[in-house]
C-alpha cells in the first residue's frame, strides 16, 4: 500500500531542499544506524533528462560534508537513480514522476492500468493514453482515486521506448 508520509518526514525534507537548487527531484531518502555508523541512501530524479554519474557525483558531494558532521563521522552514503521500473512507495512519487509511464493496480478495476502520469495530487492520479488490461480498453484520459490504487510502479516498454 502507498504511504503519504514522505514530505513530512524532516530527513526528506532537508535533503530535498539541498538538492532541489541543483535541479533534482528526491524521490526517497532511507537512514540506518548501527555501531556508530550512520548509512544514507538517497534515490534521486532530474526532470526531462537521465541521472549520469556525474550528477550522482555532485548531489553526494553536497549531502556527504553535512551529514557526516550531524549524523556520524562514520558516514555510508549511497545516490542512485530510482531504476526505469521503480516500485512506487509513497503518493508524492506520481507528482514526482509526471509525464512518465506508470503501471498501477486499481482496486474498483480489478486490473492493472498503464498510462502516462498528465496529473497527480494527494488524493487523485491523472493518466493519459490509458490501457486497462483486463478489458484492454483504451482512452484518453482516466481519473484514478489514489485511495483505489493499491500498487504501482514505472512501466518501461522494453520492445520500444515511448
Amino acid at each position: 500500500m502507498l504511504t503519504k508520509d514522505a514530505k513530512d518526514k524532516e530527513l526528506y525534507k532537508e535533503i530535498s531542499s539541498l538538492i532541489a537548487p541543483m535541479g533534482f527531484r528526491l524521490v526517497e531518502v532511507s537512514k540506518t544506524e548501527y555501531s556508530g555508523t550512520a548509512s544514507l541512501r538517497v534515490l534521486i530524479k532530474k526532470d526531462g533528462q537521465e541521472i549520469t554519474t556525474d550528477d550522482l557525483e555532485s548531489v553526494y558531494n553536497i549531502i556527504y560534508p553535512r551529514y557526516q558532521v550531524s549524523l556520524s563521522r562514520d558516514l555510508e552514503l549511497e545516490v542512485s537513480s530510482p531504476g526505469i521500473q521503480r516500485v512506487f512507495k509513497d503518493v508524492l512519487e506520481f507528482g514526482i514522476f509526471t509525464g512518465s509511464v506508470v503501471r498501477v493496480y486499481s482496486v474498483k478495476n480489478s486490473s492493472y492500468i498503464i498510462g502516462r502520469i498528465k496529473d497527480a495530487d494527494f488524493e487523485h492520479v491523472v493518466l493519459s493514453d490509458y490501457l486497462i488490461e483486463d478489458r484492454m480498453e483504451k482512452g484518453d484520459c482516466i481519473d484514478i482515486p489514489v485511495a483505489d490504487i493499491s500498487k504501482a510502479k514505472l512501466e518501461y516498454d522494453w520492445e520500444a521506448k515511448r
